[in-house]
């Protein structure tokens, strides 16, 4: 299921808090591994469908070693 399908299920107020949740996220993880601590600590404030959707969009922003690293931490 596509992430357009999936943010569509949220409200208006949810969708507006994804849209600047992707920002925020864009954001951090220009700083690196620093970076995607902070944005694993923004995730974490999330729950159900939001943080169901942030992930998902962490995900499609990081780069294949960027993914590896967030498993390892979330496994960690």
């Amino acid at each position: 299921m596509s992430n357009y399908v999936k943010h569509q299920r949220l409200s208006p107020s949810e969708q507006e808090k994804m849209s600047a949740l992707s920002e925020a996220l864009s954001s951090v993880l220009s700083y690196g591994d620093e970076g995607l601590l902070i944005a694993i600590q923004i995730l974490h404030n999330e729950q159900g469908q939001m943080r169901l959707s942030a992930y998902d969009l962490l995900w499609e922003k990081l780069d294949n070693e960027g993914k590896k690293k967030l498993i390892t931490l979330l496994n960690g």
